[in-house]
């Protein structure tokens, strides 16, 4: 059948669709179906030459039927022994393709399943530069006329013109990709070097980072893993095209049985383009809300449970670039860790990131991972891109590691710092008290030599004046028994001052004898009562003795328990205050250990500091009263009354509890005595 229009007709179709489309990319299919109404019943495909070969990427059939597919036309414009033919003749006619020798018998055998019986081809040639070529196919036997020849052959010209036009908007879009593309890396360098520069927060690094290389590169999904545990250096072989399922040399057979370390691979951050195209971090969690199409995954795994991480773990510097399902069957055989979901993004970019060291290797901190839910070529300008991001992310990394010790170190000398301090604050105070104390222990020296050397030289000073008024020979009777009295009064008072002292002595060296004798304590309180009532008389004192039974026997030492109520009472004389009454009980305590008696002498007098009441009982220790109101003593007397309390196996107490009456506190002194003193304690003594 000839066909029923010109090659005019046709152009004037073809002018005119290239004038009123609007989407270049439609055009070719647009023509074929033009040229598939010229050859009724015949299918026409497009296909462009892109310099070495046609693209099977551009061809264009007109609708779906039996005979037409994608494979028929891959394989079509891919036929090695047809393309031959097709360059050294304008046309190609085979009216039967099972007894011609035109095509392979590949194609043949194809064409034969397909229904395919007779092909027409034809080249485009623009400005007498080849651009492309048609094919009418038809699923019978036909035997091409010369008017069909020369129809096509004119019509290729209409053709190669709009083939120019397409492969100009190709151009012209490809141009605008690239500067759209080169625009997106500067911003993308831009926004990282400033993140990196002005920020300390990894994680925001790493988001800035992963956002702008999946809207650059238009990708769907983009993590970061870091490789924990391993010192293990990058080896240094070459990469192998994984992408398209070649090796570049036969070396690659040997990566098989590289080393790869014992590690762990932990996920640090992981986003994801939503429906609206903006990249949003994803949670480890099942719950997290915010992508209904989030992976979810465990946050670590070992590296010998995935093939692809050993892969680019033996590739490195190079990257992993993984195109498709196809290469993956081909080229990797093993596990693959859940968080990289192959059925889902199939196509995956592995690039290592290098902490670089001074022998010009480096050991690999980790991969920056990005994947696309459709297979994809990556092509040579996005891996550079992808390396540059993946250097300064490994800067990143090592300016928060290098960070982390630094804050680590300053924290641990801060640490080491305030505990040296808090010694050194212990140390001082500790120094300070001391000081405190030998302040105190020399005030208390001088205190005790004052009043040694008062006590001491007052009643020489009075022995003295008495020995010169005796000496007098016109001295009466009477003037010589006062000086006497004085003489003796003084005398005494000497003797008892360097007994209390020797017996100080003696106690503190345990050389005292403990002679136990029977006491009637109600007695011996009664005759001191009454052995003191001078002295209450002087102050305007009472003195009461509370006793819950007419007499109260123990054992103990006569002497010393004698010692200890005559201070406890002088004691009391000399602070009390005017007018009021010293009072004196006793109470006999029974218990498991032993039974006791406690002895309790109280008083009210001047409030004494809590202080003060805590070194009422040291040695040459005075109150501040005693020494602005002269009150004689020496400072040994409650001391004396402590070590003897000790050598009867009893304790001595005080207590000050204050009183409606302003500055004055109600003071009490208990002694606590064992009722029987056992002679076998006379050892201990």
């Amino acid at each position: 059948m000839q066909p029923s229009v010109d090659s005019a007709q046709v152009g004037q179709q073809i002018t005119q669709l290239l004038s009123e489309s609007v989407q270049m990319e439609i055009v070719p299919s647009q023509v074929a179906k033009i040229l598939s109404q010229v050859f009724p019943n015949t299918e026409c495909s497009l296909a462009i030459w892109d310099g070495d070969r046609f693209c099977s990427d551009a061809v264009s059939w007109v609708e779906p039927s039996p005979t037409s597919s994608d494979s028929t036309s891959l394989d079509l414009w891919q036929d090695a022994k047809l393309m031959r033919r097709l360059k050294n003749s304008n046309i190609l006619s085979i009216s039967n393709i099972e007894r011609g020798t035109k095509v392979s018998g590949v194609l043949a055998s194809q064409c034969k399943a397909l229904g395919i019986q007779s092909i027409l081809v034809a080249t485009t040639r623009f400005q007498g530069k080849l651009n492309g070529a048609i094919a009418m196919v038809r699923s019978q036997t036909h035997c091409w006329s010369v008017a069909e020849e020369e129809l096509l052959k004119s019509i290729s010209v209409s053709v190669a013109s709009a083939i120019s036009h397409v492969l100009q908007a190709r151009a012209l879009i490809s141009l605008q990709r690239r500067t759209r593309a080169f625009y997106h890396q500067q911003t993308l360098m831009a926004r990282l070097t400033k993140a990196i520069q002005n920020s300390l927060d990894l994680t925001q690094i790493l988001q800035e980072a992963v956002e702008g290389i999946t809207q650059t590169l238009e990708v769907n999904h983009g993590l970061v893993i870091l490789v924990k545990h391993t010192t293990a250096k990058f080896p240094d072989r070459p990469s192998f095209a994984l992408s398209t399922g070649e090796s570049e040399r036969g070396e690659d057979k040997d990566r098989e049985h590289s080393s790869v370390p014992d590690a762990r691979i932990t996920v640090v951050g992981q986003w994801l383009v939503n429906e609206e195209g903006q990249t949003v971090a994803v949670d480890s969690t099942p719950e997290s809300p915010r992508s209904s199409q989030a992976i979810h995954f465990k946050q670590s795994f070992m590296m010998s449970e995935c093939v692809w991480c050993q892969e680019a773990f033996r590739r490195a510097p190079l990257p992993l670039a993984i195109s498709g399902k196809e290469v993956l069957a081909e080229n990797l055989d093993g596990a693959i860790a859940p968080i990289f979901q192959p059925q889902k993004m199939p196509a995956v970019l592995l690039v290592p990131l290098i902490s670089p060291s001074e022998n010009a290797k480096g050991s690999i901190l980790g991969f920056l991972v990005l994947q696309n839910d459709r297979p994809r070529s990556w092509k040579p300008e996005e891996l550079e891109l992808v390396k540059l991001v993946g250097n300064q992310l490994s800067n990143a990394l090592i300016q928060a590691r290098t960070l982390h010790k630094v804050h680590t170190i300053v924290g641990d000398r801060t640490d080491q710092l305030k505990r040296s301090m808090d010694v050194q604050a212990k140390l001082y105070e500790q120094t300070r008290r001391q000081i405190e104390q030998l302040r105190t222990l020399n005030q208390q020296k001088d205190e005790f030599l004052s009043t040694i050397s008062h006590e001491l030289k007052t009643p020489l000073t009075s022995m003295t004046l008495a020995i010169r008024m005796l000496r007098q020979s016109d001295i009466d009777p009477e003037r010589q028994a006062k000086y006497l009295d004085i003489l003796e009064e003084q005398c005494l008072q000497e003797t008892n001052l360097v007994n209390d002292l020797l017996m100080f002595q003696r106690l503190e060296a345990k050389q005292v004898d403990l002679k136990l004798n029977s006491i009637d304590l109600v007695e011996l309180i009664s005759e001191l009562g009454d052995r003191f009532e001078p002295r209450w008389q002087k102050k305007d004192l009472e003195f009461s003795a509370k006793f819950l039974q007419p007499s109260l026997m123990l054992q103990s030492d006569a002497d010393s328990l004698r010692r200890i109520l005559e201070e406890l009472l002088t004691n009391a004389s000399k602070y009390s205050n005017a007018g009021t009454t010293v009072c004196c009980t006793t109470v006999e305590e029974k218990s498991t250990s032993g039974d006791r008696v406690a002895i309790s002498v109280t008083n009210l007098a001047p409030e004494i500091s809590q202080e003060d009441l805590n070194h009422l009982f040291d040695k040459f220790r005075r109150g501040p009263d005693a020494t602005q109101q002269a009150v004689a003593g020496t400072g040994l007397g409650l001391a004396l009354v402590k070590s003897l309390a000790q050598f009867l196996h009893g304790t001595i107490e005080v207590s000050s509890q204050p009183t409606q009456e302003p500055n004055t506190c109600e003071i009490c002194f208990t002694l606590t005595l064992p009722l029987c003193l056992d002679s076998s304690l006379l050892g201990d003594t």
